[in-house]
């Protein structure tokens, strides 16, 4: 397969050290199949190409607003880790998600409701850097530290292991250490820890004999079987100190587990990998009642079939949610729960007689999170009543049973608050504007206003909001 062009590689400069190798993987296997790159912690403004991102949950939603939704993340969390958080996952729903473990991708993927890619770490002849020095520490573990892991290392420490445990060290100061030892441990910090190959891979590929923790229902590549030394956390100490005392089988384990990950190639496996991110994929965002608006970059539902929305349907739909809709771009399409994060309903609402329903579906589709970003005309303008198929009109305290009266509305798991709130002058509005009159003033005024602009964010209730919830509606099973 043959791949020309350019990718750039935003990494995020916290994430440069920490994954180095990863990102000498990468850019080098990108050249061998004769795509350019850059490393980038930035991207240049009006950057329009293609970007593999490393750390995109430290940039955040702000950091990537301009990211091109043909690029990749490249997911190195745990699935259960404290950086897996709302805004994290709705990035991940945007694009397409390459991830370190085959078993964690399948985790991730229920979570985000799309597929994940499991992407498998290749050889470059550039990781290959590490000499061997005299060998004076029996185990060697770098990274963060918790009880799990302390545990363990205290516990081989009292056999009387010589244990290095290092954290915040890289580079040339961290391949010393690596020299120097006889075993490499790789430890889960998490209890439903995946393989980390994302800190073994570097190791491999410099004859390094590693113990890994993997404990039952983790998937490890056949492949890689008998690249290093596997067990079970309860039984890391024993296994550890066994291959400590055995030089010979060492010596295996190291060439074992070079001549396995070194088969690997940048040209078999990248190509794969960048065609999967090629394919159409849902999108994370979500245009209701599109017609002549139609965004290729979002999921298109209107009520009209001349529109040639996506998806043909009514969002006031009771059954909304629980249908399969075959559409030409993705296939088979659920409207599932949590699937979307950020929904656009421009002049709309107003147009819905089932205005609640409508509006719980919407807060259903949403992930936790997610943004409902409303456009309609003001109850006191021309607007609200001129066209016949309006039913509702809108004011500045049309969303108050959608937030804080919640309750009302028999909503018992998630509410929305209101974030943003603006309103658009008539050209009687901005007259009364530049005569002095206040605000308020002019939205009491009819014909002044325009339209009203809202963005309502999706959460979960507090417990003290379900309670009240239950004491409103008089629930007696509270």
């Amino acid at each position: 397969m043959n791949i020309a062009g350019h990718i750039t590689l935003l990494v995020h400069p916290q994430m440069v050290k920490v994954l180095a190798s990863l990102i000498q993987m990468l850019a080098d296997g990108l050249r061998e199949i004769s795509i350019e790159t850059d490393i980038v912690h930035e991207l240049p403004h009006g950057f329009n190409g293609k970007a593999i991102v490393l750390g995109a949950n430290l940039y955040g939603e702000i950091g990537l607003v301009y990211l091109p939704r043909n690029s990749v993340i490249f997911n190195v969390e745990n699935y259960t880790s404290d950086w897996m958080s709302n805004e994290y996952t709705n990035i991940l729903r945007r694009f397409s998600v390459w991830d370190f473990s085959e078993s964690n991708s399948l985790f991730l993927s229920e979570i985000i409701s799309r597929p994940v890619h499991y992407f498998r770490t290749f050889y470059v002849s550039g990781l290959s850097r590490i000499i061997d020095e005299n060998e004076d520490i029996d185990v060697l573990f770098y990274g963060s530290f918790n009880d799990r892991r302390s545990k363990i290392l205290d516990e081989m420490r009292s056999r009387g292991l010589r244990v290095e445990a290092a954290y915040g060290v890289f580079g040339e100061q961290l391949d010393r250490l690596i020299a120097r030892s006889k075993v490499v441990l790789n430890l889960h910090f998490y209890d439903s820890g995946q393989l980390e190959i994302v800190r073994i891979f570097d190791l491999l590929a410099n004859r390094r004999a590693v113990v890994s923790e993997v404990n039952s229902g983790e998937l490890v590549d056949a492949d890689l079987a008998s690249a290093f030394v596997a067990a079970t956390y309860e039984n890391l100490v024993d296994v550890t100190e066994a291959l400590v005392n055995d030089p010979d089988r060492r010596q295996k384990v190291a060439a074992a587990g070079f001549d396995a990950f070194s088969q690997r190639r940048a040209k078999k496996i990248l190509p794969e990998a960048l065609a999967w991110s090629d394919l159409p994929r849902l999108p994370g965002d979500m245009v209701i009642g599109s017609g002549k608006m139609y965004d290729p970059n979002m999921l298109n539902i209107d009520i009209g079939t001349q529109w040639n929305p996506d998806i043909v349907a009514d969002i006031s739909d009771p059954d909304l949610l629980t249908r399969e809709f075959i559409t030409t771009r993705f296939g088979a399409v659920r409207l599932q729960p949590d699937l979307i994060v950020s929904i656009t309903a421009s002049h709309v609402l107003e147009h819905i007689h089932d205005l609640v329903l409508a509006m719980k579906n919407c807060l259903e589709l949403l992930a936790e999170g997610g943004l409902l970003k409303v456009a309609v005309p003001y109850d006191l303008s021309y607007g609200a009543w001129q066209d016949p198929t309006h039913v509702h009109a809108f004011n500045e305290r049309s969303w108050l049973y959608y937030c804080e009266w919640y309750w009302y509305l028999g909503w018992t798991e998630a509410r929305f608050d209101l974030i943003e709130q603006t309103f658009h002058y008539s050209p009687l509005g901005h007259e009364l504007a530049a005569r002095g009159v206040s605000h308020d003033e002019i939205l009491r005024a009819p014909r002044a206003v325009d339209e009203m602009h809202v963005v309502l964010r999706k959460r979960q209730l507090t417990e003290a909001e379900r309670a009240h919830g239950r004491q409103m509606r008089g629930d007696i099973r509270a």
